[in-house]
């Protein structure tokens, strides 16, 4: 039986164009929706708009539009840059939807019956940015003015009558929970700060207000609409239809921000345990992009639009300098000079000048087959082996799966493979294949290392191709493989064993096109 694998971004709000921090965390989802595809996983990949909000609200009045006009508007320009950047997601979800606020109130329902709800008043400021209550602690002064640290505004004091939701009496079957599952959060120190929280700090959260009328409707109080917080994140089950996020079998991954993680990593396994729904497996938890030092926002006007800044460089530079520079769980301040190096030094001049160098050769020389010959490396072998071992370990799909995958280092999975570039560039300069080929004495040795040199694309290629999605479509039209071209990451593969099957091959026979080897970098 298939497997299941559910990936989901954050829940971003519609209240602006999205920026590269919404980019990269979607890029997050896209790799592991690609990659869980190739091994034949039943891949779900959901994103949304977040649109029950106050902030929501006060944007559409600013521009003198419908709140449903401008949220229609709004879902159609995410829904479109996503399609730019080749975000594979195989559902959008609007909060505002009909199926969600129905949910919503069920699960409502079964809480409030079980006791999980109550009513208390109560007086606390509140950031409508953040969409969330804050303590004088959580705030600071700037300019004479006590502001939210992160939006640098100033928080409404609020008094109301609200519904609460009695987190505290899980504070037990979470610290099970967590004990049971020591790889729920990643990082692992994000993770010991929840745990931490937990301990110490826990209380009780709204699961209402009573001064807004835009959102979903209690289904116990008429006179109450139910919290954002507490809204959105059942979007992730009404996303799954009937038995997709409760089935024990379906692995259910978020990518999230730190910002977020205390709502999923606590407030979201207390509410699916008081209405008996699944957990989710894991949360990676990123950091955010920076700009001159502040947290890149829209209400602080210091974004980058991903669409121009893919238009400019390509999608591939763009995801491999954000997923390579950047561990997920670090702040990170964003550059277009680095992006610019990344683009000519690691793609055009390792990886796509390695493709060129191999295949000319190859095509000149009518070789027609990769083949895998580990004596190809011996004529390098050092004192410790490192370009073997290199070899060995980058081809080993078990050993890739543990330690890179399963630990969440997407990083380290990208800088070991961009090792191998580098090692098989310089393998082609110690080689000397073409000086070889002209000695009747050592032809076969040049036919052999070019062999070789194919099989090690082949693998490069296949190993990128959930990240590097049109170097890997380049790769495949210079190859004319027919079994080869069966693989599209953007979508679940009908043969489970294919892309396996492709990646063991030690020979296999390929069909290069010169018209497409001679092309600098790849198409769009």
């Amino acid at each position: 039986m298939t497997k299941k694998f559910l990936v989901t971004t954050p829940i971003y709000y519609p209240n602006g164009y999205p920026h590269i921090w919404h980019a990269y965390a979607s890029f997050i989802a896209d790799f592991y929706a690609r990659y869980k595809r190739v091994l034949w996983y039943d891949v779900k990949f959901s994103t949304w708009n977040d649109e029950n909000s106050q902030k929501i609200v006060q944007q559409a009045e600013t521009e003198w539009k419908d709140i449903m006009q401008y949220l229609d508007e709004m879902g159609s320009k995410r829904e479109q840059v996503w399609t730019d950047l080749q975000i594979t997601y195989t559902d959008f979800i609007r909060t505002t939807q009909s199926n969600h606020k129905s949910l919503v109130q069920k699960m409502l329902q079964k809480s409030f019956d079980k006791w999980d709800i109550y009513e208390w008043e109560y007086k606390w400021y509140y950031c409508i940015w953040c969409e969330w209550f804050k303590t004088e602690k959580d705030l600071i002064e700037k300019d004479g003015e006590i502001v939210c640290p992160d939006h640098l505004k100033k928080p409404d004091l609020i008094t109301e009558k609200n519904r609460f939701f009695k987190l505290k009496n899980y504070s037990d079957r979470l610290k099970k929970f967590y004990e049971d599952n020591p790889n729920f959060v990643v990082p692992n120190y994000r993770f010991n700060e929840v745990k931490s929280f937990v301990n110490w700090w826990l209380e009780d959260f709204s699961v209402s207000r009573e001064t807004n009328k835009f959102w979903i409707p209690l289904p116990f109080d008429d006179k109450q609409v139910t919290y954002v917080r507490y809204d959105a994140l059942f979007n992730y089950v009404t996303v799954c239809e009937k038995d997709w996020f409760r089935n024990n079998d379906t692995e259910v991954v978020h990518i999230l921000g730190k910002d977020i993680s205390r709502f999923h990593a606590i407030f979201w396994p207390a509410m699916l345990m008081s209405t008996e729904i699944k957990l989710p497996n894991k949360e990676y938890i990123t950091w955010w992009f920076t700009v001159d030092g502040q947290k890149m926002s829209k209400s602080l006007w210091n974004v980058v639009d991903p669409v121009e800044v893919v238009n400019k460089y390509d999608r591939d530079a763009v995801i491999f300098n954000l997923l390579y520079d950047v561990p997920i769980w670090s702040d990170w301040d964003f550059s277009e000079e680095r992006l610019k190096n990344v683009y000519e030094s690691m793609l055009i001049w390792g990886r796509w000048n390695l493709v060129n160098r191999v295949t000319s050769l190859c095509a000149k020389y009518w070789i027609k087959e990769w083949k895998m010959n580990k004596s190809n490396l011996e004529e390098f072998k050092d004192e410790d082996n490192k370009l073997i071992n290199l070899f060995e370990t980058g081809f080993d799909w078990h050993y890739i799966e543990k330690n890179y995958l399963e630990k969440s280092d997407i990083q380290w999975y990208l800088q070991d493979r961009y090792s191998l570039v580098q090692n098989s560039n310089e393998f082609i300069t110690k080689s000397e294949p073409r000086k070889k080929y002209k000695d009747e004495n050592t032809k076969d040795e040049a036919i052999s290392d070019l062999q070789f040199l194919l099989y090690i694309v082949k693998q490069l290629a296949l190993l990128s191709a959930p990240i590097l999605v049109n170097w890997f479509k380049w790769i495949q039209e210079i190859f004319g493989n027919e079994e080869l071209n069966k693989i599209d990451t953007s979508k679940n593969i009908d043969n489970p064993y294919l892309f396996k099957e492709i990646f063991d091959l030690d020979t296999f026979s390929v069909n290069l096109n010169p018209q497409i080897i001679y092309i600098q970098t790849p198409k769009k």
